[in-house]
């Protein structure tokens, strides 16, 4: 059994249109699987919304149904909201029929993007992989190494792209072939973000390289 991060960018994902209906809330968590019932993925999440409307029972768009809203709570400003959701069979097919592939925690939607986490049979996880790959863009995947998990990912996937960029575009060639100001006008982003944001990436991979070597 094995374990893998699945991460995929705000932009990669903003053409569909339960992804859109979902972001109208501030996140969405997943909190356990309940179940295949009537050939569906059921399972349980954690709505938080900032006005205190999310979603009602017998609500639908694109295969994912909202089946009951368990219990709801306020915290300072904003409202959590306890559902179970229903996964149309046709959406996810038979990938957690056979009981080899399970959802695990840290799996969630933000403005920042979507984070799938799972673990399961590496064949069953790499045919998953391959039909989330058709549906939208991938930006990065990270495997559990030994037993270290893959709860704590180093870098956030903004750092990522924007080593990735820098790298791609010269950055760490001697001389440089691309300036701060360069990179920051292709992410859309101020040059102060990007030099803090590759500063504290770079802090972090030399960290894990040092771990590596000891």
């Amino acid at each position: 059994m094995r374990a893998v991060r699945i991460e995929c960018s705000p932009s990669s994902i903003s053409h569909d249109n339960r992804i859109n209906k979902a972001l109208e809330s501030v996140s969405w968590d997943y909190r356990g699987t309940l179940g295949i019932i009537n050939d569906n993925l059921r399972i349980m999440v954690e709505c938080i919304t900032v006005d205190s409307q999310c979603p009602q029972p017998g609500f639908s768009v694109g295969g994912i149904s909202v089946v009951e809203i368990l219990e709801e709570w306020a915290s300072d400003y904003l409202t959590h909201h306890l559902l179970i959701l229903d996964f149309d069979s046709k959406l996810i097919g038979d990938f957690f029929s056979n009981d080899d592939l399970c959802i695990l925690s840290g799996t969630n939607l933000t403005s920042s993007g979507l984070v799938i986490q799972l673990s399961g049979r590496q064949s069953s996880m790499a045919n998953l992989l391959n039909r989330i790959q058709n549906q939208m863009p991938v930006e990065r995947i990270v495997r559990a190494r030994n037993s270290e998990g893959i709860s704590n990912i180093s870098t956030t996937l903004q750092q990522h792209k924007i080593v990735k960029l820098a790298h791609n575009n010269g950055w760490y060639e001697v001389p440089k072939k691309t300036s701060i100001r360069d990179l920051a006008v292709k992410l859309g982003l101020s040059k102060s973000t990007v030099a803090e944001q590759l500063v504290k990436a770079e802090g972090e991979i030399v960290k894990q390289f040092l771990k590596g070597s000891k």
